[in-house]
């Protein structure tokens, strides 16, 4: 038995799991969450993390490590994304955190983050079907084949950063949504291998399809387990068309979410729509499971 520390650094917040593992499983023991925004402290110009957001991500650090520490944590991963790739100043701010706490940040390329997004949620009943990770700062889209990851793609069109490029914190009008849709279509189209996403059912992990997922839920006083839950096209279009016009305190009280989440959901509603527009998908399947537990199954394999 060996206790980990997982810390996963992404736009829109960090995460921490410690978890104790054997041979072939594990067990969650504690579960923390610290909505940073990390992405609202990068200066536009420079690219680089500003020094209140830095006092900022030490502290959420700071008190994370002293969680491991609690725990009596042997080893602790860190591992960043889109929150880090963005920033000029990420080696800096790497060897700072390093020197300060002894907490080593990897910054997974696109692939690494596909993939450990894709093992933690292979469905049982699926051969065929597009991986999508819905995150603050970017969306993963990755092709699976008989089970197999064969195409990945990352690309920085998250909740967060939608919100904030088209400033739709506070509702969208339907010219808003056709600009933001064909801003999206440009970037799918892109895509080499996309026409082979088309027509597959697509598996959804992140934060944002959760919330989705339990708005939904709500909607049609449903119960059952957010894991496994299935939508479909005209479940997203509709959500997305009766909050757009919504002001984000009407999204809230009608909904019941945070207001860090809150401030997001159009965004990240319009993303989803547009991207399961463009290809097709059959039918939508939640994950609960995210890149945390990809990475702790892959450390428990090669082990």
């Amino acid at each position: 038995m060996k206790t980990l520390g997982i810390i996963d650094i992404g736009s829109n917040s960090i995460k921490l799991i410690i978890v104790e593992v054997n041979s072939n499983s594990y067990k969650e023991i504690c579960h923390k969450k610290s909505q940073t925004r990390l992405s609202m402290f990068v200066d536009k110009e420079s690219k680089e993390l500003s020094l209140v957001g830095m006092k900022q991500f030490f502290q959420v650090l700071f008190t994370f490590k002293k969680y491991c520490n609690y725990y009596n944590c042997e080893e602790i991963i860190a591992v960043a994304t889109e929150s880090l790739r963005q920033i000029k100043n990420s080696a800096d701010i790497i060897d700072y955190i390093y020197t300060s706490l002894n907490i080593k940040i990897k910054i997974l390329s696109p692939e690494e983050e596909c993939y450990f997004g894709y093992i933690s949620s292979i469905p049982d009943n699926l051969n065929d079907y597009v991986h999508l990770d819905m995150g603050g700062g970017s969306v993963e889209i990755g092709l699976v084949k008989n089970k197999v990851l064969i195409e990945t793609i990352s690309i920085p069109m998250g909740a967060l950063k939608i919100t904030n490029k088209f400033h739709i914190k506070d509702g969208i009008s339907d010219e808003e949504e056709v600009h933001i849709q064909e801003y999206i279509y440009n970037k799918l189209s892109n895509i080499e291998w996309i026409d082979k996403c088309k027509n597959l059912p697509s598996v959804v992990i992140g934060g944002s399809i959760k919330t989705i997922g339990r708005i939904h839920q709500h909607e049609h006083n449903i119960t059952s387990n957010i894991h496994g839950y299935e939508l479909f096209n005209k479940d997203i279009d509709y959500l997305l068309h009766k909050i757009s016009k919504l002001t984000l305190e009407e999204v809230i009280y009608s909904t019941g979410i945070s207001k860090t989440r809150g401030d997001i959901l159009v965004g990240a509603l319009v993303t989803l729509n547009s991207i399961i527009s463009y290809l097709q998908s059959s039918k939508i399947i939640i994950s609960k499971y995210t890149i945390r537990e990809g990475i702790i199954r892959d450390y428990i394999k090669n082990q």
